[in-house]
């Protein structure tokens, strides 16, 4: 059976909080810059969760799906999509507090989770070995090869979005989201040229004029993509008429595949556009149930 469709929702006043009396850029002690400072000095930061936000999320969804027959039971989905926001989520997360609280539409873009193609692959196999089965079904080495059963998950993913910040800031406000530098070109790397000490092109960002704000957008690079694979396999071994044994065995990124975070985006940090972080490494567990 295969599905197809397209998805789109378009999201107007979420709440999200930010900084309303953020500082203004510019030089000198930043507490006389603040909205709020003719009023009562000692107020610092105001956050202020309101209905600022908004999201667009479009994509094609594709399911391909095998019903049960012949021990084997498949599913495969696949999508491709954009998903856009300027609010962070309200219990944190999402694209983050916005550089400027005076311009909201500043914040616009894609979302960490707007992962470009993502397919996942799902199986339960019954292995076509032991009694009942359609090969090996009787004898002594049925009883060794026969009645396992594997299943399992296949993810791959397109990379992660991120942001690129300034380590040092340049526009002496405080309360708001990191200073980010101005961008000069793309900045994401030829596919051939990335490496894990040099994900994206540190000469694509400039330190922006001093006591302003840069121009360098939300989600604007591309983390590495993401391959993963868990498997299971298990079996029931009955022990007279009532007792039985069950054995599993699952792998969790059974091909020990490297899956890279994203880099240091800190412009002006020695260790700017290096990826010192992967996801876990392959997981072993086993595992035996006696039923009665």
């Amino acid at each position: 059976m295969l599905d197809v469709a397209y998805v789109g929702t378009r999201s107007l006043g979420l709440i999200a909080p930010y900084n309303y009396n953020q500082t203004y850029p510019g030089p000198g002690a930043p507490a006389p810059r603040q909205p709020l400072y003719a009023i009562n000095p000692l107020v610092t930061t105001v956050t202020y969760n309101t209905n600022w936000g908004s999201a667009k999320y479009q994509g094609l969804q594709m399911k391909l799906e095998k019903r049960y027959s012949a021990g084997l039971t498949l599913s495969a989905a696949y999508t491709w999509s954009s998903y856009l926001s300027d609010a962070p989520h309200i219990n944190g997360g999402g694209v983050g507090a916005p550089q400027d609280a005076r311009c909201f539409a500043c914040n616009w873009g894609p979302v960490p989770d707007d992962l470009t193609h993502v397919v996942v692959i799902n199986h339960a196999y019954e292995l076509p070995f032991g009694a009942r089965r359609k090969y090996l079904n009787h004898g002594v080495l049925a009883q060794i090869v026969g009645d396992w059963n594997l299943n399992g998950i296949w993810q791959m993913s397109s990379g992660q979005r991120f942001n690129v910040t300034l380590a040092s800031g340049i526009s002496n406000s405080s309360g708001g989201g990191g200073d980010r530098p101005n961008r000069i070109k793309d900045g994401n790397l030829p596919t051939d040229q990335r490496t894990i000490d040099r994900w994206f092109d540190l000469s694509a960002f400039a330190t922006p004029a001093q006591y302003t704000f840069g121009n360098a957008g939300t989600g604007i690079l591309v983390g590495p993509g993401n391959f993963n694979v868990d498997l299971g396999i298990h079996r029931n071994f009955a022990i007279g008429e009532r007792f039985t044994l069950s054995y599993r065995c699952e792998m969790f990124n059974a091909f020990n595949r490297a899956n890279f975070g994203v880099p240091n985006s800190s412009i002006g940090s020695s260790s700017a556009g290096q990826i010192s972080g992967t996801a876990a490494a392959r997981v072993f567990q086993m595992a035996l149930k006696v039923i009665f």
